[in-house]
């Protein structure tokens, strides 16, 4: 743990900077609700963030499209950023050189810039291992919420005990949540994502006991996703208040490995993860304990790419999803 006199404590100013991919904006939230129960003023720079700023009391949400992390480091105590930010930086070795800023990456830090033999000052003292990774061992199990919570505990000297109270004044949870499921069917990488034709013989079979099944993905995508499912709705929001706010009437989230399925975590639904990668893998939902990692019986190489999808058993979903009663 970090030597005492340098620990965050009632009154500081913290600033956190996620990168703009959901699942990891979802983690820095949890850490600056563990911030914020600890008597911190916490920012979040977060342009995702901005338009659900009404349901983050007590949080100061900084909207813009690129966090000015200079001023950031000015006006705050201490400032903690997704390395992304850092990498992609007109001037990294400038940047490299603020005190007060600590730098995150999911599981490896660029070499080039030596940032473990950096210092952050915290208060005029040096923070220990403040520029650090998540991860520290993928094949620990624990997943990236466990991660952050021991990030929180051991760096920053927080209380990890006590569950953060989460987003607050949501909707009202629709009457017909119970029986229907979202499917988040891609990601930003195809070689994540689950085949199509899986998805949709999955929610035939879901609709078949009942449920009421429908498709959520990006704008740029949603003509394509019709045409993919035609025999369901397909949604997609301008900003993350509109995705909130459906999911609020859902109970369950079927998802590829992305930011999707994070966010149901975060909001209490049950989720399943389609992947190919081992039941326990680190970035796995885990804001809540009703996650269920659905991944291949076997695997094999072909002409170098990795072969999966026909190995995914969907009677892991439908036997834990029954049959939902129609009114």
């Amino acid at each position: 743990m970090a030597g005492e006199q340098a620990l965050i404590s009632a009154g500081m100013k913290v600033a956190l900077v996620p990168c703009p991919a959901l699942g990891d904006t979802t983690l820095l939230l949890w850490l600056a609700w563990r911030l914020k129960d600890a008597g911190v003023q916490v920012s979040l720079a977060s342009a995702s963030l901005f338009a659900v700023r009404d349901y983050l009391p007590g949080l100061e949400i900084i909207g813009g499209a690129q966090p000015d992390v200079p001023a950031l480091a000015r006006s705050h105590d201490l400032v903690i950023c997704a390395i992304d930010w850092f990498v992609h930086a007109n001037d990294p070795e400038t940047e490299s050189a603020l005190g007060n800023v600590a730098y995150l990456a999911g599981k490896k830090l660029p070499v080039r810039y030596e940032l473990e033999r950096k210092t952050v000052s915290l208060a005029g003292a040096p923070l220990p291992g403040a520029h650090n990774v998540i991860c520290r061992d993928p094949k620990a199990g624990k997943t990236m919420v466990q991660w952050i919570d021991i990030y929180a505990h051991e760096i920053l000297g927080l209380d990890i005990m006590s569950k953060p109270a989460g987003l607050q004044s949501l909707p009202a949870i629709a009457e017909d949540a119970a029986g229907r499921v979202a499917i988040f069917p891609t990601t930003p990488h195809a070689s994540k994502n689950y085949s199509h034709r899986g998805f949709r013989r999955l929610a035939q079979k879901l609709a078949a006991k009942g449920w009421q099944v429908e498709f959520v993905g990006i704008p740029a995508e949603q003509q394509a996703l019709q045409s993919q499912y035609p025999d369901f709705t397909v949604h997609a929001f301008q900003d993350l208040k509109g995705l909130i706010d459906y999911l609020c009437t859902c109970s369950v989230v079927i998802s590829n490995d992305s930011g999707g399925g994070h966010l149901g975590s975060l909001l209490g639904l049950r989720t399943f993860t389609i992947t190919r990668r081992r039941s326990d893998f680190t970035w796995r939902p885990g804001f809540n304990d009703r996650n269920r990692v659905v991944n291949p019986r076997f695997t094999f190489k072909w002409m170098g790419k990795t072969i999966w999808r026909p190995f995914i058993s969907l009677n892991h979903v439908l036997r834990e999803l029954p049959p939902v009663a129609r009114h």
